[in-house]
């Protein structure tokens, strides 16, 4: 009778460690949330922005510009990153010239 007691015991533990095992990773998909950042930008003056992350924590899910007047070559316009990661993760974006690595503009956000 014990020995059926203790392996029923045994059973419960294991399934109980599980199902909270299921229950923490879940919990990493709420803490999960998703940005977009909106810059000014012009890539044909040889700058541009580069994202500083942890990207342990923050996955770029895309990069992307639209031209103020699109028939005007070398038009200013808006570059938006889109970014999905955990949250208070902090993301630096950085203006800087092609070629140098320091920048001249810098802006921080946090998710």
């Amino acid at each position: 009778m014990r020995t059926k007691i203790a392996v029923l015991f045994m059973a419960f533990l294991c399934l109980s460690l599980v199902t909270s095992s299921f229950a923490a990773s879940s919990n990493y998909n709420t803490k999960s949330v998703e940005k977009n950042i909106k810059v000014v930008s012009n890539p044909s003056t040889g700058y541009h922005w580069v994202a500083v992350y942890n990207k342990k924590h923050v996955k770029l899910l895309s990069d992307t510009f639209r031209s103020n007047n699109p028939g005007l070559i070398g038009s200013p316009g808006i570059e938006t990153f889109k970014f999905k990661g955990d949250k208070r993760q902090k993301i630096v974006l950085k203006y800087v010239k092609s070629g140098d690595n320091k920048p001249v503009k810098q802006h921080t956000y946090v998710l």
